[in-house]
């Protein structure tokens, strides 16, 4: 997976992010649609997992107590601090979130947007598990996958697999 990102984050720029051309535009949309459903974080801990280059980051930073941003590709780390690394309540990590050791009880809010589809089963297994080790009591774990069908390097997984990991853990 890292040898197909690094082919396709050169730039650092949401065409290649979303894998489309006309990103832009689809992007203005989603955003708000997103995080139209996410509940209020105001002064909440978040952790964004596959953070990229900072789509939603200072969304969460306008509003969150902190931000803990992660993506595992160097060029869209560095965007993600050259857009948001000013933020002072803002932390933005390049690391592999299959890898990431986080405290227990550290976060109210997980966020990850397209990264589940880019893992495999037993990958998104061990990273479900952590995060609600991650989560304190009452915390909420939020992630959104959208690809229907095999996109890039994606690993297609239907909605009921994504539910059956989840109650396997519980």
């Amino acid at each position: 997976m890292r040898e197909f990102w690094e082919e396709h984050s050169h730039a650092a720029t949401v065409e290649e992010m979303m894998l489309d051309s006309s990103a832009d535009q689809i992007e203005l949309i989603e955003r708000e649609e997103i995080l139209g459903m996410i509940d209020d974080f105001t002064g909440l801990d978040v952790l964004e997992l596959g953070a990229g280059i900072g789509r939603y980051t200072s969304h969460f930073a306008s509003k969150a107590k902190s931000v803990r941003a992660v993506d595992f590709m160097e060029s869209f780390t560095s965007e993600n601090q050259t857009r948001n690394g000013h933020l002072k309540n803002v932390n933005i990590t390049q690391a592999d979130v299959t890898q990431l050791e986080i405290e227990e009880e550290s976060f109210d809010l997980i966020f990850s947007n397209w990264l589940m589809m880019y893992l495999t089963e037993v990958e998104v297994l061990d990273l479900f598990a952590k995060m609600l080790k991650w989560l304190r009591p009452g915390g909420k774990l939020y992630f959104r996958e959208s690809c229907f069908h095999q996109s890039g390097q994606c690993i297609y997984k239907p909605e009921t697999l994504l539910s059956s990991l989840l109650s396997i853990i519980g």
